[in-house]
């Protein structure tokens, strides 16, 4: 997979830094992957067994069969319109409207240079979209490993493009929240940037995201929770049958301490709510 060395180290065009396959593991077999043939834009990759190959395309590691969504929000990522258009038109404005005040991407990055300050290794974007959560971080800390994991190929293409024009070593893998392809206890840092609205078995995903956590691991997630006005309960009312889920903040707070995570701090502006979380226990 994209490998997060350091990116003056190679050509423009080196995507992919084979190096960061050493935190990956095979999402059928579990066996180590390693470089099949290519050279880090287009080529494959097998697993230590020699039975399962996965194809690199345009620099992104392709884990995943074909995309079979189960929710309109699912499948609306599919699209390459939905890809061109969220950090175009949708994106930078999202927080301020979902918030009631100004939230712009400034504030964001506020958010996650806190936490991340005394992380080494890898930190992963977990269903990045088009990767602003994982540019932030690797603009932040060029000395961090980076990965974006989302199932849109869409969504990841549109984030390799804007890494590439960033000059950011950003590692891009196609795969499923539900069956993350890392190995245990790699990550030392996990951001979340909205998704987990959009996501089907959460109590999969925090499963994953706590199994691949390094025990000394931060996590933070931003989401929507439910709205407490009348007019807010119809939207979200409405929105649910598309498959969007807004969340019970002691829920899910609930939640996470039962996966070993710790909240170290909560802010809920309007309908917007991040946290960061710490483990505990692991």
């Amino acid at each position: 997979m994209v490998g997060m060395g350091s990116y003056t180290r190679h050509h423009e065009r080196d995507i992919m830094q084979l190096t960061d396959l050493i935190y990956l593991r095979c999402p059928t077999c579990h066996a180590a992957l390693h470089l099949h043939i290519g050279d880090g834009i287009n080529g494959s990759v097998r697993c230590a067994n020699n039975t399962h190959t996965y194809l690199i395309r345009q620099g992104i590691l392709d884990l995943l069969a074909r995309a079979r969504p189960s929710s309109m929000a699912a499948w609306s990522n599919e699209w390459r319109l939905t890809a061109w258009a969220y950090e175009r038109i949708w994106r930078p404005y999202a927080l301020s409207i979902l918030s009631g005040t100004s939230f712009g991407y400034d504030r964001e990055q506020a958010i996650l240079d806190g936490p991340f300050a005394h992380t080494r290794g890898l930190v992963v974007d977990l269903a990045c979209s088009n990767g602003l959560y994982a540019r932030i971080i690797a603009k932040s800390y060029p000395q961090k490993s980076v990965m974006g994991i989302d199932r849109s190929m869409p969504m990841l293409i549109e984030a390799q493009r804007r890494a590439v024009a960033a000059r950011l070593p950003i590692s891009y893998i196609r795969a499923d929240a539900r069956t993350l392809p890392m190995r245990g206890g790699v990550a030392e840092g996990i951001v979340v940037g909205g998704s987990l609205n959009e996501m089907e078995g959460i109590p999969q995903v925090f499963a994953e995201i706590s199994r691949i956590a390094a025990p000394t691991s931060t996590l933070v997630n931003m989401a929507l929770i439910r709205s407490t006005t009348f007019f807010g309960k119809i939207i979200q009312a409405v929105l649910a049958p598309g498959g969007i889920t807004f969340f019970d903040p002691a829920a899910m707070t609930t939640q996470l301490a039962h996966y070993g995570w710790h909240i170290q701090s909560s802010t809920i502006t309007g309908i917007v709510w991040f946290i960061s979380a710490t483990r505990t226990g692991a």
